[in-house]
């Protein structure tokens, strides 16, 4: 299920650091019931060793100006904001909390002046999608030292394909069950891709926007609608729309 919501301030103005999303990750977990936010924070839908809240939002939508000075984005009532899960817990709390308490953002209340669900079902075995948060994929590495780094690619790259592949196939499993086999997955740059760089808390990360053209299973297909293109879903990256 995928949520867009309108928001609205009480001024007029919706003020925002330049790297917004460890906010918007909050407010979902606080919008959660207290022990379903425990678990999908704490602990999420674990296969073999990696964890997945399953949840994914886009970027802030809306008329805005950027101060340079203080690095702060000026939203303009009202934005737009898109959240996605195929979770029915996850769908049944955001739904019932929403429009009741609205959304806190920092110091910022702002108010859900609407809530639009929608459920798109994947009839295709080719899609073209358009990216609503910018997607990641990246692998951890060690250094001759023995210390940790964390190397991205670009959506040209062989390793890029990989990891978004392997992902989706990942998170497909917890979805329709761990013993599914998934016929193989081909994801292709659509023309021209931006890079940007986020920083999530004091963490860099490199990630990227466009169109991508993905052909196979319609499960993953599914999959990529519902959770997300790529990692860090849950960090608001990789939600994706249908072009």
């Amino acid at each position: 299920m995928r949520f867009k919501l309108t928001l609205q301030s009480e001024n007029g103005t919706i003020e925002l650091p330049a790297h917004y999303n460890h906010m918007i990750q909050a407010a979902i977990y606080r919008n959660l019931s207290p022990e379903f936010a425990a678990f999908l924070h704490d602990q999420g839908y674990v296969i073999g060793k990696r964890r997945f809240p399953l949840f994914v939002f886009s970027r802030m939508f809306g008329s805005y100006t950027y101060d340079s000075s203080q690095k702060v984005l000026r939203f303009q009532n009202p934005v737009h904001l898109y959240i996605s899960s195929p979770v029915s817990q996850f769908v049944h709390d955001m739904a019932q909390i929403f429009l009741r308490d609205g959304i806190q953002l920092g110091k910022q209340r702002l108010h859900v002046t609407e809530v639009e669900t929608s459920s798109l079902t994947v009839q295709q075995d080719e899609i073209t999608v358009q990216t609503m948060s910018p997607a990641v994929a990246y692998s951890t590495l060690l250094r001759p030292d023995g210390r940790k780094y964390t190397l991205y690619f670009h959506p040209k790259s062989s390793d890029f394909k990989r990891i978004v592949c392997e992902n989706l196939v990942r998170k497909a499993k917890l979805i329709y069950g761990e013993s599914v086999e998934f016929s193989p997955l081909l994801i292709q740059e659509v023309a021209s891709y931006k890079k940007s760089v986020a920083f999530y808390k004091s963490t860099v990360i490199e990630a990227y926007s466009g169109k991508f053209l993905l052909q196979g299973d319609r499960r993953l297909l599914q999959t990529a609608i519902d959770v997300g293109l790529g990692s860090k879903n849950s960090m608001g990256f990789g939600m994706v729309r249908l072009c």
